[in-house]
């Protein structure tokens, strides 16, 4: 892939994770009164983001690991967190999927790029400590279904800063090192 390519694809990515984090605090904030973005574009946006950013780690673990079998298991765990994302709504199973992947990923990857991969991790599975922190907390009103569509917002919130964070720093990855 291209140096190009991969930089089209970070911000693919990115901007993704803008729409669902952008999504999540509004979210986050009326407390999941009205639907703030439609579950319709979440899906999507959530879907390409996913997809984008395996993307992105499979072109920054291509560069020779030393762990090959560790690296196309990683992989093959960010596939299915990715077919996970098709259930939108089972933020704990795509999150666990795609963390455990990245972290896969991270371990396998070279030192250079091995911390923005773990922030990538880092992302996913924070994500799943700050959703269950914040519905044992309680923010927010309850919905129908006993969920708390804040915490969710601030999990949400959580995933895409920390992911942006992990992209931006594989971005500057690969402009150093192509």
């Amino acid at each position: 892939m291209t140096i190009q390519a991969t930089r089209t694809l970070i911000l693919l990515a990115g901007l993704a994770w803008l729409v669902i984090g952008s999504g999540g605090a509004m979210e986050a904030i009326r407390g999941g009164e009205g639907m703030e973005l439609p579950f319709a574009v979440f899906s999507i946006a959530l879907l390409v983001a996913a997809v984008a950013s395996v993307g992105v780690a499979v072109q920054a673990t291509s560069d020779g690991s030393s762990r090959p079998r560790l690296r196309i298991g990683g992989l093959a765990v960010c596939g299915l967190g990715c077919l996970a994302c098709v259930v939108a709504w089972a933020l704990p199973l795509w999150m666990g999927l795609l963390g455990l992947g990245f972290l896969i990923l991270a371990i396998a990857s070279s030192p250079p790029r091995r911390r923005a991969v773990a922030l990538l991790a880092i992302g996913q599975l924070g994500a799943i400590a700050v959703l269950a922190a914040g519905m044992a907390a309680e923010i927010g009103r309850a919905n129908e279904y006993g969920d708390y569509p804040a915490a969710d917002g601030l999990a949400l919130v959580f995933l895409a800063a920390v992911t942006l964070v992990g992209l931006y720093q594989l971005s500057q990855g690969s402009r150093s090192t192509n």
